[in-house]
């Protein structure tokens, strides 16, 4: 998958993984991370997401970094924000009321120019690559979270035979692979999420579990 299709996915409103409301894993888990107001989130792959509203309103000084520009955009006016891009490290960044939205790719975020991360929340970021992304992902991941940032982790899981992704099946041996190192990873919820979408069960999805996680530094 290359950053074409993505940008594709946008432009034609192909986004049946964004979501109109707050994730509710989020929700009923972001305090199990254990931070305060004023912490400074990191958001991969944020799309247009209301979850980053979400965490400002819980306080938080929140940062996204998203491919698409037509996301970015679409996110401001939803929100009634108004940003110009400025120059961060060769990428647009917008600043606007306590967040910080780089448009680009994840895997030119330079850590200098993120800053530092006291959390990070990935819902959408990893289920949408490859296992062989997800390796490079999470070292990237791990290396702008520095020193290692406690992780809530939102993750899919059904059966690859039965569909091929977006977003890909992630299962618990390969969160513990990509993670397992450096981080203490437990299971906050686990919940039966095909009734909750339509879209992939029509793609031929007999079963599907999201799982919510929680990594903390070791």
């Amino acid at each position: 998958m290359d950053k074409a299709f993505w940008i594709e996915r946008w432009e034609q409103a192909q986004i049946g993984f964004h979501l109109p409301a707050v994730h509710p894993l989020l929700a009923r888990h972001w305090t199990a991370l254990g931070v305060g107001p004023g912490s400074r989130v990191f958001v991969p792959l944020c799309g247009k997401s209301v979850d980053l509203v979400y965490l400002l309103q819980q306080g938080m000084s929140v940062t996204g970094i998203e491919l698409s520009p037509l996301a970015i955009r679409q996110f401001l006016a939803e929100q009634s924000l108004v940003a110009e891009p400025a120059d961060a490290g060769g990428l647009p960044l917008f600043e606007v009321s306590g967040l910080r939205l780089f448009q680009g790719d994840f895997f030119q975020l330079d850590a200098a120019v993120l800053g530092p991360v006291d959390a990070v929340y990935d819902r959408a970021a990893l289920i949408a690559l490859p296992p062989d992304l997800q390796t490079r992902y999470a070292a990237r991941l791990q290396a702008l979270a520095q020193p290692a940032a406690p992780i809530l982790l939102i993750t899919f899981d059904y059966d690859p035979a039965d569909m091929s992704g977006p977003p890909f099946a992630t299962p618990a041996e390969q969160v513990r692979r990509l993670f397992g190192d450096r981080y203490v990873i437990e299971v906050l919820e686990q919940v039966d999420a095909l009734a909750d979408n339509p879209a992939l069960q029509q793609r031929g999805l007999p079963w599907l579990t999201e799982t919510a996680w929680r990594l903390l530094p070791r």
